[in-house]
């Protein structure tokens, strides 16, 4: 059975941190942990990047390629070619030895595909026409644009929840004060303010990654998975788990939300009977794999008698700055190496493209690292200069010369929320939202105290007339694998015959078709989001209205205007409607399903 701190033992604790500012406890103060000690200054770049407005050279005259099942080889005239290309793209740069210098071209930017992709990966939802046009019209200054969207709320909100899913926030495993910390974090990094070598070495040793891992090995494999892309050899295992035996896993009762948390605790393996440090047993507590580095601690008054360990452990909310820095010595050992540094831009490229292209091409990975060195490790750096490269920019339709994947653009498919998040609104809907920082809700409802309601009611979560969690947008999200509860698995992305017909149900809701009447016709978007401003729904249709309808569904919906063959369809089904004395509603609802349930609004 895992320890428990009493709430008589808590209360003078909570007096302790009292006096540190740690409280009044409310929803806009939950958050306690390593992150709030690091990030509180000027942000470590300026946030401006060069490499968003490279002129693409055209592929070499005379280079050609022998065979494209293998790494095209770039000889002396094509290190030459690229060396006087001028690229400032670190992307671009490392690239170009296996494209134009070899006789290689990518395919065409095409602005409105580049734009809607940049949206979607970049904020978390598909643009409307009008919002592509703004925002991607400036004549091929991708810097610029990438520029805007990054310092948007939304990115760091995105970031936000892709960091949930890879370090598993759950209010089950972990204290929901430091998956908010945690959260707060993650947040510092996407605005600037921490280099992603002291985000590592917080995130070593903060209780979102301790206390989710209760055996010191498996806190060691956590950290190289997380860190280094890779389960650590065994002796590395053994050496670093020496350096995670100070943690413990427990509980305490919070004094406030009435709720017994899950949280992370501080030991003392290698103190003896009189509390100092045992000579004897001090080398439990030491790595000397990557240099000598001994975490050891000797207690003092904060710390309190388990009854189940029969040991005395302090609860982490209480260390001091100075003990958590001592604390993130495992990841200061993974930083110094140039393996973390690899993997951090490997995330970043496969996150955006799809495929990690640093593995094919090795000469982006290398340009990338020096990249995020000269940035003084700003991760957003990085972002920067992959969504500006050619090789995410690049169109997915046409020919390509050859078979190499960095020839043509990425195509991916849509998270649940990404999904959810982009035809609600264009459709004058409000499905709601998860919070991914609660992934239970209903714990703070059976808390039964005005802190738990109220934290949860400040949290992204909707509550009900009856004050009930809404859990309407989660159960759709569920299903298609987003809202990950993260107890035992996280997000998954797949196509089946669930998840079609979860994307079908919604969508019908939302258009109604079928033009059904009561509950079904107040559920669905009003007939005037989906109509030309002043048509009346009554209105009887014709080929021009049709058009009309269809180009602006498809400029509201699917961030585009129609093309010319789209018209003449759209031209073509408006005629044999109106044959049959068809309504402009009964036009454009149809219309509307068809588009949100098209392979467009799934992948992109």
């Amino acid at each position: 059975m895992l320890p428990r701190l009493p709430r008589a033992a808590l209360l003078p604790l909570l007096l302790l941190a009292a006096c540190s500012g740690d409280l009044p406890f409310g929803p806009e103060n939950v958050a306690v942990g390593p992150g709030a000690m690091v990030g509180n200054g000027e942000p470590v770049t300026s946030g401006h990047f060069a490499g968003g407005q490279d002129v693409l050279p055209a592929p070499r005259a005379g280079a050609s390629v022998a065979d494209d099942t293998r790494p095209p080889n770039c000889d002396a005239d094509c290190e030459a070619y690229c060396a006087g290309a001028g690229l400032q793209n670190p992307v671009n740069r490392g690239l170009c030895r296996s494209l134009w210098g070899v006789g290689l071209a990518p395919r065409p930017i095409v602005a409105q595909e580049a734009c809607r992709r940049l949206f979607i990966d970049l904020v978390g939802r598909v643009p409307t026409a009008d919002e592509s046009e703004a925002a991607c019209g400036a004549g091929g200054d991708w810097g610029a644009t990438v520029e805007r969207l990054m310092g948007e709320d939304a990115f760091v909100a995105l970031n936000q929840r892709r960091a949930a899913d890879r370090f598993l926030y759950s209010n089950e495993v972990v204290s929901v004060q430091g998956i908010y910390d945690m959260d707060n974090l993650v947040a510092k990094l996407y605005r600037g303010l921490v280099p992603y070598d002291q985000f590592a070495e917080v995130a070593s040793a903060h209780p979102v990654l301790v206390r989710r891992n209760a055996d010191p090995g498996d806190r060691a494999e956590s950290l190289f998975r997380q860190f280094l892309g890779r389960p650590p050899f065994e002796s590395e295992k053994a050496d670093m788990a020496r350096l995670y035996r100070t943690w413990h896993s427990g509980y305490y009762d919070h004094a406030y939300l009435n709720m017994r948390l899950p949280d992370a605790f501080v030991r003392f393996p290698c103190a003896g009977d009189d509390g100092q440090v045992d000579d004897t047993l001090r080398g439990e507590c030491t790595s000397v794999l990557w240099g000598y580095h001994e975490l050891s601690f000797t207690p003092d008054l904060r710390a309190s008698r388990d009854p189940n360990l029969n040991q005395l452990t302090t609860w982490s909310g209480l260390l001091r700055p100075e003990e958590w820095e001592k604390l993130q010595v495992p990841g200061r050992i993974l930083a110094s190496q140039r393996a973390f540094w690899e993997k951090a831009v490997d995330d970043v490229v496969e996150q955006y493209l799809g495929y990690n292209l640093d593995a094919q091409v090795p000469e982006v990975r290398e340009e990338l690292v020096q990249w995020l060195f000269q940035n003084n490790g700003d991760i957003r750096s990085v972002h920067h200069a992959v969504v500006t490269s050619v090789a995410y920019l690049q169109s997915t339709a046409g020919e390509s010369s050859a078979r190499y994947r960095w020839t043509y653009g990425p195509l991916k498919q849509m998270e649940a929320e990404v999904w959810l998040d982009s035809m609600s609104p264009a459709a004058g809907q409000d499905p709601g939202r998860c919070d991914h920082r609660i992934s239970r809700p209903q714990a703070f409802l059976d808390a039964k105290s005005l802190s738990a309601y109220r934290v949860l009611q400040a949290s992204q979560w909707r509550l009900d007339a009856k004050g009930n969690v809404d859990t309407a947008y989660a159960t759709v999200a569920r299903t298609l694998g987003g809202c990950p509860e993260n107890v035992a698995g996280g997000r998954f992305k797949v196509v089946s015959i669930l998840t079609t017909a979860t994307q079908l149900d919604f969508v019908n809701a939302l258009c109604n078709p079928a033009l059904e009447k009561g509950e079904a016709a107040d559920a669905a978007a009003p007939a005037e989001r989906l109509l030309p401003a002043g048509t009346a729904a009554t209105r009887v249709l014709d080929a021009g209205l049709a058009q009309s309808i269809g180009t602006l569904q498809y400029r509201a919906l699917l961030g585009r205007s129609p093309s010319a063959d789209e018209l003449g369809e759209l031209q073509t089904a408006g005629a044999a409607c109106a044959a049959g004395t068809c309504t402009a509603e009964q036009f454009a609802r149809p219309l509307c399903f068809a588009l949100l349930t098209s392979a467009e609004h799934l992948f992109y």
